[in-house]
């Protein structure tokens, strides 16, 4: 009976032994794949991420909403939103006929308004005001011409410019070589309340095709 005994105790240790070897060869194991894993190349890693990647659906891109700057008003714009008033078109109220030919001096090719003293055309074509600002209307059709025209003398009114000079050319582009924009400009600027006088330019600023325009100065606008 003492020998059975004996015997089962020695099976019960080797048992014990045994399951401590197995735990310690997968322990070793586990550690010896943590090192690998440490130990690898970048090389390595990337080939397992596009092995990982392979399986993602990329997702649909979205559209996306880009925010721009809202643009800045024009001047005629803030001074009407400053007064709390509907802003009118700079051409509102201006016509494209009309007979302006007993407004006219010099053969037709000046204006003075009646509050302007009497030689201010002639003294705007001998260079007494120099021109700050151009427009030039070339290529532009009549309704365009027009806005572009009273817009950019909205716009120097603002910035204080006294004198501007306006080219409407000759009319040789024009069809049957009719000078269209030329009259026009003229009948457009005499209901301008802005325009105190204009003249045909020198012949070294434009002579027939362009014309010198004076415009009231008021106190506050920017110089």
């Amino acid at each position: 009976m003492r020998g059975s005994k004996v015997g089962l105790a020695d099976l019960k240790r080797l048992k014990k032994d045994l399951q401590e070897e197995r735990e310690r060869a997968a322990l070793a194991s586990r550690v010896a794949a943590v090192k690998a894993k440490a130990d690898a190349t970048p090389q390595d890693a990337m080939a397992a991420f596009k092995r990982t990647m392979q399986s993602v659906t990329p997702l649909k891109q979205s559209a996306r909403a880009e925010h721009k700057p809202a643009p800045q008003p024009s001047p005629a714009l803030r001074r009407a939103n400053a007064l709390g008033e509907t802003p009118a078109r700079a051409d509102a109220g201006v016509s494209d006929g009309g007979e302006i030919t007993h407004l006219l001096s010099e053969g037709g090719t000046a204006f003075v308004r009646s509050d302007a003293a009497p030689d201010t055309a002639r003294n705007l074509r001998r260079g007494q005001w120099r021109a700050g600002a151009e427009l030039d209307l070339h290529g532009l059709r009549v309704e365009q011409a027009r806005h572009a025209l009273l817009s950019f003398l909205d716009e120097c009114l603002e910035h204080g410019i006294r004198c501007v000079r306006i080219v409407h050319g000759k009319g040789y582009g024009s069809q049957g070589l009719e000078p269209v924009l030329k009259d026009k400009a003229r009948t457009w600027l005499v209901q301008k309340s802005d325009v105190l006088a204009f003249s045909e330019a020198p012949e070294r600023e434009g002579g027939a095709g362009a014309l010198l325009v004076l415009l009231r100065q008021f106190e506050g606008t920017r110089k």
